[in-house]
């Protein structure tokens, strides 16, 4: 059984707002790096997360609105310890698209679905080409 923790494939370089950023900024940050969440700090502490889908919701407020106003605040988290199908079948049963990596009370990561396909891509890639290789050496 392949085992991988999540700290393998999260993604580190995080794009974050403030509790206070504009919606205007946070629209802006979600088109430019081509991400459909942003995880809301306070310090190095995860206390929301503000999907594209939140902002689209809230286009008829107005862009200096604080994303603080529609952020979730309850968000489920996994950490960097744990393994990547525990947290599949978190994202999955909660129908959510990414996951907040929190260690010792801060953020250090995201994962998200991509993440998720590129670990299992890997995985199979590995074992056809580990099955390929005995299958050859079989045969010699």
């Amino acid at each position: 059984m392949i085992v991988i923790l999540l700290r393998e494939i999260m993604s580190r370089q995080l794009v974050t707002v403030t509790p206070d950023t504009p919606l205007s900024e946070a629209r802006h940050l979600l088109a430019e790096h081509r991400i459909r969440r942003l995880p809301v700090i306070a310090g190095r502490r995860l206390v929301g997360i503000v999907s594209d889908r939140d902002v689209r919701s809230a286009s008829a407020r107005h862009d200096r609105t604080p994303v603080a106003q529609i952020m979730t605040r309850n968000v489920v988290t996994a950490t960097s310890q744990m393994r990547v199908d525990e947290a599949a079948r978190i994202m999955l049963d909660g129908r959510f698209g990414g996951l907040p990596v929190v260690d010792g009370g801060e953020l250090t990561g995201i994962v998200t679905e991509t993440d998720l396909l590129r670990a299992l891509i890997d995985v199979l890639e590995t074992e056809s080409s580990e099955r390929i290789a005995v299958d050859f050496g079989g045969a010699a």
